[in-house]
């Protein structure tokens, strides 16, 4: 609990210095005139994007991953943003049928390194099936930090595949990652 507080006021800080140094390398000085850099995005429309991952597979086995996200570019190399995250598993197994449900929400950072290359740091809170407690169905919330990085590559103006490689650094035995975590997505701005 006490990394995941110091992980927020980390995040937290960072990204108001950022814009703090971001701003104040804008103001140009009194004494001399300097023309407007111009800004890189127009409007808020300009500045969000969307995506996520979604995957599936049926069978005797049958999975189900919709993981949507928002995000909003703060200039050129770094954004944040927020997911919603929904997992199904089943499998059938002796006749019968096992099933559970993961869900939750995530929130993230990106600062691109090169015009293609960023790193990403995260934190998930989930909901998972609590195996560990005797209590039938019953489930716990689960705290994941995810660090790591990732590669993006362009198929239009405003989309863009992306991969990335993570590393849950607050493994529980809850926790349904399994390091490293390896994802592929998509993002579209507008």
């Amino acid at each position: 609990m006490k990394f995941k507080t110091y992980f927020l006021i980390l995040l937290a800080a960072s990204i108001f210095l950022f814009v703090k140094q971001s701003v104040a390398q804008e103001a140009p000085p009194a004494f001399r005139p300097q023309p407007k850099a111009a800004n890189p995005f127009n409007n808020l429309q300009e500045k969000l994007y969307y995506g996520g991952n979604v995957g599936a597979w049926f069978g005797s086995t049958t999975y189900l991953n919709i993981s949507p996200i928002v995000g909003v570019k703060l200039n050129d190399q770094f954004s944040v943003g927020i997911g919603a995250i929904y997992n199904y598993y089943s499998q059938t197994y002796a006749g019968k049928k096992y099933s559970s449900t993961i869900y939750g929400g995530s929130a993230f950072a990106r600062y691109f390194i090169f015009e293609n290359v960023f790193a990403h740091a995260g934190w998930d809170k989930i909901s998972v099936p609590d195996y560990t407690s005797n209590i039938m169905n019953r489930r716990a919330w689960v705290d994941n930090l995810l660090v790591g990085g990732g590669y993006r590559e362009s198929f239009s103006d405003n989309g863009s595949i992306v991969a990335m490689i993570l590393y849950n650094i607050n493994q529980t035995p809850l926790s349904p990652y399994q390091n490293p975590i390896i994802q592929i997505g998509f993002n579209v701005g507008l």
